[in-house]
């Protein structure tokens, strides 16, 4: 099953971090970075962002030269010890109140997914994933987490993780814009090391966040197998760094991701509401604090819809889930996911975008759930529809990877994000 090892991982050095503060050398992961961000976080000449969205004509040559300058530097130092780290973050989010999601930083040794033991749960798109192998080939560095997912409903692990939780062995902890305090402790003592690879080693994992990094590691594993004649021994590009974080951990947080539609030509979106009734029971509102109010409450299969053109707000609820049965099969278990029947109802038939959302990247921006999806829909003009999620369960995710299916691009979004730059691995022979 899931294998899991410690490992000497490399930080920001402890003189530096002195000097300018953690706070401004680590980053978000790469996919979450926006270009204003990107911008902000790049004024600090060693901030993680410069490693991870680094790439210019050259490709991702100049950022592997500058990870080894770097470490020649003194920039970063690594661990003297082989260990684990535990990971955790503190965060206020309404109407969730205050939450603390606590994981483990280990190396995990790769599976391919017809092994079943380690499962994706959301649809990717290639060339995200071959932009992260340029940059892995270039740097042999696990330079981002992926995040996965473990049940342990006794939380034996997350004891442990508390009680390793010391002054001591506090690495670094900052707060960062959206008001989450990350930490990072060492845990190098063997016999909880022990206890918990002893855990964790008879599980499988799923994968909450890193889906193209998880593949990026699994194609680079290939090419480097078939180079060194794939030797029966491991080596390094067998394994990977993850957060690992229990199911059953209190803090463990999914949110929403809204779908936002533009520059569509206006026939497509002629009659939209009326034309939603062939397979919706429509709702239209006063305002959006009344659509609000009624998402909150609404039946199963019921979508938030602001129509710009008519200024209108409204809810769609599908009148029958046996149209989706119908549509997608029995045995889908992803068909009743909302989702689900917003790419196949209203995107691919009521709107003509093409299945599967390949036709999405020209037409649909995506809003994730922490920020104020009724403030944008109001502001930004440039949207025609917006279309105002609720978060997929947990429990669908496990029943979507029991069936080993995967749901649309973006049907989770796990919150809060696993950043950048507090622990990384190079891959050294």
């Amino acid at each position: 099953m899931a294998v899991v090892k410690p490992f000497s991982g490399y930080f920001y050095a402890s003189s530096l971090v002195g000097e300018r503060g953690i706070e401004r050398l680590v980053a978000p992961p790469y996919d979450v970075i926006s270009e204003k961000e990107r911008k902000r976080l790049g004024e600090e000449e060693y901030n993680f962002v410069h490693l991870i969205l680094g790439k210019d004509e050259s490709g991702y040559r100049n950022v592997a030269e500058r990870l080894r300058r770097w470490i020649a530097q003194g920039v970063f130092a690594k661990d003297t010890s082989s260990s684990l780290y535990i990971y955790e973050q503190e965060f206020e989010l309404n109407p969730f109140g205050r939450r603390t999601r606590t994981g483990v930083v280990a190396l995990v040794r790769l599976e391919e997914f017809e092994k079943r033991v380690i499962f994706p749960h959301e649809r990717t798109m290639p060339k995200y994933s071959l932009d992260r192998l340029e940059l892995l080939r270039a740097t042999r560095a696990n330079l981002e987490h992926i995040f996965c997912l473990y049940n342990d409903p006794q939380r034996v692990v997350d004891a442990l993780c508390e009680e390793h939780k010391r002054e001591e062995t506090l690495l670094f902890a900052f707060t960062d814009r959206q008001g989450v305090t990350h930490r990072l402790f060492r845990l190098s003592d063997p016999s909880a090391i022990a206890t918990i690879r002893k855990v964790l080693n008879p599980r499988t994992l799923i994968i909450a966040d890193g889906h193209h990094r998880y593949e990026t590691c699994l194609m680079y594993r290939r090419e480097r197998r078939e180079a060194l004649g794939d030797p029966l021994e491991e080596i390094p590009e067998d394994y990977t760094m993850m957060t690992l974080v229990n199911i059953h951990n209190p803090g463990l947080l999914i949110l929403p991701t809204h779908r936002l539609v533009h520059d569509l030509p206006e026939e497509r979106l002629a009659d939209f509401f009326k034309r939603c009734e062939a397979y919706f029971d429509v709702r239209i509102f006063p305002n959006e604090r009344q659509m609000e109010k009624f998402l909150r409450v609404a039946p199963p299969y019921t979508i938030g819809v602001y129509d710009r053109k008519n200024e209108q707000w409204g809810t769609i609820t599908l009148k029958d889930p046996r149209i989706m049965d119908e549509r997608l099969g029995e045995d889908n278990v992803n068909r009743h996911l909302d989702t689900t029947i917003l790419h196949e109802l209203v995107f691919r038939d009521i709107l003509g975008l093409n299945e599967e959302g390949r036709g999405e990247s020209e037409y649909v921006d995506y809003l994730r759930g922490t920020k104020d999806v009724f403030a944008i829909a109001r502001e930004e003009n440039r949207y025609q529809l917006v279309f105002v999620m609720r978060p997929t369960p947990i429990e669908q995710v496990e029943k979507a990877v029991a069936r080993f299916q995967r749901m649309p691009q973006k049907s989770t979004y796990f919150y809060p994000k696993v950043w950048s730059g507090l622990v990384f691995r190079m891959l050294e022979e």
